[in-house]
C-alpha cells in the first residue's frame, strides 16, 4: 500500500514538474519574440529619426551656400559660372558629395551643372525628378513678402525655401534638394521677381546610412525601391519616392537578443528536466554574468559619455565665454542676433550633455545622493537670481514665496536638491507666454517639505500625464518641434527625487496652466556656521595675482578674454608641475586649476600646494578647480584634494568674476 501511495504522489508531482516546466519554456519563447520585437521598433525608430537629422543636416549645408548675397550677386546678377566653379566646392569640403547639382534661371531653365566635383554640359542636366520639388518651392517663392532692397543690411534673414525628397535615378537612389538661392542681408538683390534654384542629387548611402548602421550596429544594411531586397524578419523604413508609387526601403537585419538567449538557454532547460536542482545553479550562474556582462556595458557606456562630455566641454567652453565676451563689446544688431545665437546655442548643447550623462549614470544606478547642511532658503533664492532675468524677456512675473520657517539649516543633497527645482522653473517659463511663475517652499511636518511651481502656460493634458515622466517624452510631438528640448529633465528630475526618498507629480490648474512639486524629506540640521573663501592675510591694495593652469590653449585663452578688462595680473602653466614650481617662486591672490593635465594633473599640483603651505605655516591661497569633469565624484576629488570650489565648464563669466571679486573684497578688507 505504502508503494502504491508514493506511486500515485510521483505521477502529480512529475505532472507538476512537466507543467512547471512546459509553462517555463512557452513563457521564455514568449519573452525572447517581445524582446525581439521591442528591439527591432527601436532600431526602426532610431534609424528613422537618424534619417531626418541626417537630411536637415544636408538642408542646412545647402541654406549656408544659397541664402548668401554673394551667389546673388555672381550667379543671379552676373552668371559668372567661373565663380560657381571655385566656390560651390564648399560642399564637398563639408563632406556631402553631391553626384548631381544643377542651377536653373528664374524661367526654370538649367544655366550651370556639373557631376561630382567638374562642370557637366547643360543638356546633361536631371531636372525631370524635381518637378514636383520645383513646384513647391516656387509656390513657397510666391508666398514670400517682397524683397525690400531699400532698407539693407537686413536685421533677419529670409526663410529658407526648400524641398527634398528621395528619388531613384538610373538604379541609384538618390536625395533631391530643390533650394531657392536668395540674399541673407540684401547687399545684392535677384533681377527678376523670380531667383535662381539650385537642384542637387545625394547617393543615399551619402546622407549618414553608412554612419547609421556603424552606429548602431546593424547588419547587411540594404536600400532599393520596392521590396523585392526585402527578406522576411527584416527590420525596415520606408520613405516616399518622387515620380513613383513604390517606396524607398531601407532594409536591415534586426538583431535578436531574446532568440540568442533563447538558443543559449536551450541546454540548461534540458538540463532542468534531468535535475532540478542543477538547473536552479546553472541559471543563477547565467543570471549573475548576464548581469554583470550589462553592469560592465553600462559602466564602459558611462565612461564613453563622461570622455565624451569632457572632450566636447573644452571646445564649447572656448565658444560660449569668448561669445559672452563679444557681446560685451560695441556690435550691430546682425552681430549681436548672431553671438546670441552661438552663445544660447552652447548653453543648449551644455544641457544635454548634462542631462545625457545623468540618464547613464542612473543607468548604471551609479548616481548618489549627498547628506549635507544648506540653507534650504537660501537655496531657492539662488535659482530665482539666476532665472529671473529669462522670465523678464518674456514679460513673466516670476514669484518667489519663503516662509519664515524655511530660514533654516536642513539635511540634503542641495545640488540635487537645486537641479530638480532649477528643472521645474525652468519649464515653466519656457511653456508660459504670459502671466507668472509662483515659486513656494512648505513645510508639510516630519520633516518634509514640498518645492511647488506654479505657472499660468498651456498646461498639459490628464490623459497624458504619464508620458511627461517618461525619457524622451514630452506630452505629444508638437512641444518638441515648438518649445525644442529633448524630454529628459522631468524623467531626471523625478529620479532624482525618488533616490532622495521623495515623489514629485504634478496636476493642472482650474484656473489654467500647470503645477508640479516635489515632497523631499529634509530633516532639520544643527546651526553652521558660514564658510567663506579663504583670504591672504594683509595683502597690499594691487591688481589679483592668478595662477592659470590648464594643458588646452584655447581654455588658456579663453580666460585671458574674460578677464581681459579687469585689474589683474595672469600668469599662465600648461600642467599641474609648471603651476607647482610657478607657485615656489611667486605669491599668488588665487589659482584656477585643471583638473586633467599631461605631466601632472590638477589634483596631485592642488596636493603639493596644500602640502608646501602647511610646511611653511602660510595663508590657505582660494583654489579654484576649473574643469570639464562634471561628475560628482569629481568634483569630491577636488574638494577632498584641496581645492576651494569645483567650477564645471564651459565657464559662466558671471560666476567666475562674482569669485574674484568676492576675493579682490577680501584683500581691500585685509589692506
Amino acid at each position: 500500500m505504502r508503494r502504491l501511495s508514493n506511486r500515485n504522489l510521483l505521477a502529480p508531482a512529475v505532472a507538476i514538474a512537466v507543467s512547471a516546466m512546459a509553462v517555463f519554456i512557452l513563457s521564455l519563447v514568449l519573452w525572447s519574440r517581445s524582446v525581439d520585437a521591442q528591439t527591432l521598433a527601436r532600431e526602426e525608430e532610431l534609424v528613422r529619426q537618424g534619417l531626418v537629422t541626417a537630411i536637415a543636416e544636408v538642408e542646412a549645408a545647402l541654406v549656408t551656400e544659397t541664402t548668401w548675397d554673394e551667389v546673388v550677386l555672381y550667379l543671379d546678377n552676373r552668371r559668372d559660372l567661373a565663380w560657381a566653379d571655385v566656390n560651390l566646392d564648399d560642399f564637398y569640403a563639408l563632406g556631402f558629395n553631391f553626384s548631381e547639382l544643377t542651377v536653373l534661371d528664374p524661367q526654370d531653365r538649367p544655366i550651370y551643372h556639373r557631376r561630382g566635383r567638374d562642370r557637366a554640359p547643360l543638356d546633361e542636366a536631371t531636372t525631370d525628378i524635381f518637378d514636383g520639388l520645383l513646384a513647391d518651392v516656387r509656390a513657397a517663392e510666391a508666398q514670400r513678402p517682397p524683397l525690400d532692397g531699400a532698407d539693407t543690411p537686413w536685421d533677419t534673414m529670409p526663410a529658407p525655401i526648400q524641398a527634398s525628397g528621395f528619388a531613384v535615378l538610373d538604379g541609384r537612389n538618390v536625395l533631391a534638394t530643390a533650394t531657392l538661392i536668395q540674399p541673407d542681408v540684401g547687399s545684392a538683390m535677384p533681377r527678376e521677381d523670380r531667383g535662381l534654384v539650385m537642384l542637387t542629387l545625394l547617393p543615399v548611402r551619402e546622407v549618414s546610412i553608412d554612419l547609421l548602421a556603424e552606429r548602431y550596429q546593424l547588419a547587411d544594411m540594404r536600400t532599393g525601391l520596392g521590396e523585392a531586397h526585402v527578406r522576411p524578419g527584416d527590420a525596415q523604413v520606408r520613405m516616399d519616392v518622387l515620380e513613383s508609387d513604390a517606396p524607398l526601403v531601407l532594409a536591415w537585419t534586426p538583431q535578436t537578443p531574446g532568440a540568442v538567449l533563447l538558443r543559449s538557454s536551450i541546454l540548461p532547460i534540458l538540463a532542468v528536466l534531468l535535475t532540478f536542482g542543477a538547473v536552479g545553479a546553472v541559471m543563477v550562474v547565467r543570471a549573475r554574468h548576464a548581469w554583470r556582462q550589462q553592469m560592465a556595458a553600462q559602466r564602459t557606456q558611462t565612461e564613453f559619455l563622461a570622455n565624451m562630455s569632457h572632450e566636447i566641454r573644452t571646445p564649447l567652453n572656448g565658444v560660449c565665454a569668448v561669445a559672452a565676451a563679444l557681446e560685451a563689446t560695441p556690435l550691430t544688431p546682425v552681430q549681436r542676433n548672431m553671438v546670441e545665437i552661438i552663445r544660447s546655442s552652447g548653453i543648449s548643447l551644455e544641457r544635454l550633455l548634462s542631462d545625457l550623462l545623468d540618464v547613464a549614470r542612473m543607468e548604471t544606478r551609479s548616481v548618489r545622493v549627498s547628506r549635507e547642511a544648506f540653507n534650504l532658503a537660501e537655496a531657492a533664492r539662488t535659482l530665482e537670481t539666476l532665472l529671473r532675468p529669462r522670465a523678464e524677456e518674456k514679460g513673466l512675473a516670476l514669484i518667489l514665496d519663503i516662509p519664515p520657517e524655511a530660514e533654516t539649516q536642513v539635511l540634503g543633497d542641495p545640488v540635487r536638491l537645486k537641479q530638480v527645482l532649477a528643472n521645474l522653473m525652468t519649464n515653466a517659463i519656457k511653456f508660459t507666454q504670459a502671466g507668472d511663475v509662483h515659486v513656494s517652499l512648505r513645510p508639510l511636518g516630519e520633516d518634509r517639505w514640498r518645492l511647488q511651481v506654479d505657472d499660468t502656460g498651456m498646461g498639459f493634458d490628464p490623459a497624458r500625464k504619464a508620458e511627461l515622466f517618461k525619457r524622451f517624452a514630452q506630452g505629444d510631438a508638437s512641444i518638441g518641434r515648438q518649445f525644442g528640448g529633448m524630454g529628459l529633465g522631468l524623467a531626471i528630475s523625478r529620479e532624482l527625487v525618488e533616490l532622495m526618498g521623495g515623489v514629485l507629480d504634478a496636476e493642472n490648474r482650474p484656473a489654467g496652466g500647470a503645477s508640479f512639486w516635489a515632497d523631499i524629506p529634509l530633516p532639520a540640521a544643527g546651526a553652521a556656521s558660514e564658510q567663506d573663501m579663504p583670504q591672504q592675510a594683509a595683502p597690499k591694495a594691487r591688481p589679483l595675482r592668478i595662477l592659470v593652469a590648464d594643458d588646452h590653449p584655447v581654455n588658456r585663452q579663453v580666460v585671458e578674454v574674460l578677464l581681459a578688462e579687469f585689474d589683474v595680473e595672469l600668469v599662465l602653466a600648461e600642467n599641474g608641475l609648471e603651476a607647482c614650481q610657478a607657485f615656489e617662486t611667486s605669491a599668488f591672490d588665487i589659482v584656477l586649476m585643471d583638473m586633467q593635465m599631461p605631466v601632472m594633473d590638477g589634483l596631485t599640483a592642488i596636493r603639493n600646494i596644500r602640502a608646501k603651505e602647511d610646511a611653511a605655516h602660510q595663508g590657505r591661497t582660494p583654489i579654484i578647480m576649473l574643469t570639464a569633469n562634471t561628475l560628482p565624484e569629481h568634483q569630491a576629488a577636488s574638494l577632498a584634494a584641496g581645492a576651494d570650489l569645483h567650477m564645471p565648464k564651459p565657464i559662466e563669466p558671471e560666476r567666475l568674476i562674482a569669485v574674484l571679486q568676492s576675493v579682490a573684497d577680501g584683500q581691500g578688507a585685509a589692506a
